[in-house]
């Protein structure tokens, strides 16, 4: 058999799956999969609690690099107003989110998503859970990417996935507070957003960190137990979704139950660092590579 070109989409998921031992990882997207997704996704995807990696495939070869929080409907015009064919979009999640109080949470394709990626030969892979596995070399984790931008001075790691318990998503260290307050202040400046909180003291000497949907209470306990006295996340509010809606009481009782500050620091703004920070590691792939910010994403932030 001949050597596949080196532009080849099968050649770049080979990498892409053994780099990041996508057959290792638990990952259940199939709470967002309807009669359309099921049609036109890579039937691998589709195996139960496997949902990493490839998953929307629309051409043989890649032209292109891109890399985005999210497959919102901005990103995928983003692309098409560069004039890109062939692109391959590397992405945190498979789907689009609005965790905003009247956002549905994830968002599922619609029909005319799925004409434009046609038209544009556009493939989607998803690096969900591999993006929040610590690292921090060429390929920046969702936590170290956070960390970078915010100053945040690591010193140990911490957090096994309740999921993934070989997995370690989070970081412990510290910045320039003397206080909650400051700390939140130093916060809102570095954002420019106006984060959400729980107070429980004034302390702040020590932080637990972990980027996105980090309101678990098994997480939030390691970093109590790990003698933090504050918990930096993403999302700690609910959004209109029936997910979010009948599972949020009672989440948010046992985390109120835990002596420690927590802040909300958006989904969007405590992970959009680390595709930004990665594209160094896709560009040693040999491939031309860039970070799309998504605006709308900006204007609907939770």
């Amino acid at each position: 058999m001949a050597d596949q070109p080196s532009n080849s989409l099968a050649n770049i998921c080979r990498t892409l799956d053994q780099e990041f031992s996508i057959d290792q990882i638990f990952d259940d997207w199939s709470f967002s999969f309807d009669e359309q997704f099921r049609a036109q996704a890579v039937k691998k995807f589709l195996v139960e609690k496997g949902n990493t990696g490839l998953f929307l495939q629309f051409s043989n070869v890649v032209s292109h690099i891109y890399t985005a929080f999210a497959p919102s409907k901005y990103v995928l015009q983003e692309i098409k107003q560069r004039g890109s064919k062939n692109a391959l979009l590397v992405l945190k999640h498979p789907f689009d989110w609005n965790g905003s109080a009247n956002g549905q949470g994830f968002i599922r394709f619609g029909a005319d998503d799925y004409k434009l990626m046609k038209e544009m030969e556009l493939s989607l892979y998803s690096l969900h859970t591999p993006w929040d596995k610590n690292r921090n070399d060429t390929f920046v984790s969702t936590a170290y990417g956070f960390a970078r931008a915010i100053g945040f001075q690591a010193q140990e790691e911490f957090g096994e996935d309740p999921a993934n318990p070989k997995l370690i998503l989070g970081l412990i260290g510290n910045l320039p507070v003397k206080n909650f307050e400051e700390l939140k202040s130093l916060l809102k400046s570095k954002l420019n957003y106006e984060v959400k909180f729980i107070k429980k003291h004034d302390r702040a000497n020590r932080i637990a960190l972990i980027t996105g949907g980090g309101f678990i209470p098994s997480l939030i306990q390691q970093a109590k137990d790990a003698n933090c006295d504050v918990y930096v996340t993403g999302i700690i509010t609910p959004n209109a979704s029936e997910w979010s809606q009948t599972r949020y009481p009672a989440t948010r009782a046992k985390i109120d139950a835990i002596d420690i500050n927590i802040i909300g620091a958006s989904h969007y703004l405590t992970e959009k660092f680390a595709p930004q920070l990665s594209l160094e590691f896709f560009k040693k792939l040999g491939y031309s590579a860039n970070f799309i910010e998504d605006e709308t994403a900006k204007k609907q932030l939770e």
